[in-house]
């Protein structure tokens, strides 16, 4: 079928070009393009394009054309009607789509090194994809959530999983991976943060909040070389039920158990990712061991200084500049991924005029501002600067810093995952809820990458 096949039978029956792309999932811009013979489509989209032509008559597109304009009017009164914005390629996509590269490469064909790692709160495994890809074999792991132990068994189909729940981690299953494996080189784990972060209530009574003591229970039995824990900066300031501060706690319990430790605030965008995302890491290396105590130092910076050694920041756009561009309620038809919500036409005219690093909250007309909330919320991205925190709500487009810097829309789980720095053959399952949340709290595993091999080149000796 050709591009003026297309449009002719388009024509004929009433339908528009948004409509056939919103019911066969490829973008408006590619139909236009085929229809005026500026591009060829894969046989696969011109043969879902025909086969929805010849399935849909005029009645059928009355009915899409009422449904469309109760539920989705947007689209033609507002981005329709607009010329269609759009990105191109930045300069240093490339160079970071080939830094994903590399670590799924050396997480599928990761270093034989010898050396052994155990997991626990792994999520979907990003921190685990790091420490894989940075030689250490993960011999076992464990997480509470099935639907975030199902991702993580695609991605690490050999796992082995203790008990679900780390609170009924017994002695025995420890001393049966000790005797399988005789000696554990590397323990990690980000107990949940909830009771930590102030995007939440941070109840000093919250359960949550003493699972790291369970974790370092275990860490007592195993003995392993070094232990990392990650969590949210602000856990360095939580007091626990009798006022003292639970980053002592931790540190205290370290030292009785054999261990010299230490905290260390650092930034994601510092070590290769495009996001600020501040966290905590606590290192605890077993006192036999010579190196004092360090962490990786940061590669990347701000790049203005005469005699800056650092590589410049990533981007929100060198992160994502690729990938289809998509407005409100459009989909990739190449990335399953990488699709948009479809958003009310109201908040789509509060923000559809807002400039990138502004909220709707920001606009001089009080007709267009949200009736509620803060200006962190409703807030565009900025291109060329790392992006905000990837948060568990990265698909409302009310949450804090959550629309896309030129289209008017929230972002997309493709989106999000780049900019987590997660490689693209990194396979997910499941419903959107429970898939956005385990994205948003994963370690990045660029980050994870970054610390491992440091840990491994100072402590594995």
């Amino acid at each position: 079928m050709t591009g003026f096949d297309i449009r002719e039978r388009r024509n004929d029956i009433g339908l528009s070009q948004s409509k056939l792309a919103n019911i066969t999932g490829i973008e408006q811009a590619r139909i236009s393009a085929y229809e005026l013979g500026k591009l060829e489509l894969s046989v696969k989209e011109v043969n879902e394009i025909a086969n929805q032509l010849e399935i849909i008559d005029e009645a059928a597109v009355l009915k899409l054309k009422k449904k469309r304009f109760q539920n989705s009017k947007h689209l033609d009164s507002i981005i329709a009607q607009r010329p269609r914005r759009g990105f191109s390629k930045t300069n240093r996509n490339k160079e970071y789509l080939e830094i994903l590269n590399s670590l799924d490469y050396q997480f599928t064909n990761p270093p034989k090194t010898g050396l052994k790692a155990i997991s626990f709160f792994a999520g979907c495994g990003g921190l685990c994809y790091g420490v894989r890809a940075a030689g250490f074999e993960i011999v076992a792991t464990n997480e509470l959530i099935e639907n975030y132990k199902d991702i993580y068994k695609l991605n690490f189909p050999n796992a082995r999983f203790l008990p679900n729940d780390v609170q009924e981690i017994t002695k025995s299953d420890i001393n049966k991976i000790l005797k399988e494996h005789k000696k554990i080189d590397l323990m990690v784990g980000g107990p949940p943060c909830q009771g930590f972060s102030l995007a939440g209530k941070r109840d000093v009574n919250d359960k949550r909040n003493t699972l790291f003591e369970y974790y370092l229970n275990i860490a007592e039995q195993v003995q392993p070389k070094v232990i990392l824990i990650e969590n949210v900066r602000l856990l360095t300031s939580m007091k626990d039920p009798n006022g003292g501060l639970v980053s002592k706690r931790i540190l205290d319990t370290f030292c009785n158990i054999g261990y010299k430790s230490n905290f260390y605030n650092l930034n994601a965008k510092d070590y290769g990712v495009p996001q600020h995302r501040e966290r905590v890491i606590f290192i605890a290396v077993r006192k036999d061991l010579p190196p004092p105590l360090s962490i990786a130092e940061p590669k990347y910076g701000n790049s203005g200084g005469l005699f800056e050694s650092r590589l410049p920041y990533f981007t929100f756009g060198d992160g994502v500049s690729d990938l289809d561009f998509l407005e409100s309620g459009e989909s990739s038809f190449k990335d399953e991924h990488h699709w948009a919500v479809n958003h009310p036409e109201h908040v789509i005219r509060w923000l559809i005029d807002v400039s990138e690093g502004k909220s709707a909250h920001d606009n001089t007309d009080p007709s267009l501002r949200p009736p509620s909330g803060y200006n962190t919320t409703y807030k565009r991205q900025v291109w060329k600067e790392p992006a905000g925190t990837v948060a568990t709500t990265y698909g409302m487009i009310s949450g804090c810093r959550n629309v896309h810097p030129i289209a008017t829309r929230a972002l997309t789980t493709r989106e999000a995952l780049r900019l987590q720095s997660f490689p693209d053959s990194f396979k997910l399952t499941g419903n959107d809820g429970p898939i956005r949340t385990v994205i948003g709290n994963a370690v990045p595993p660029l980050l994870a990458f970054e610390l491992a091999k440091f840990i491994k080149e100072n402590y594995m000796l």
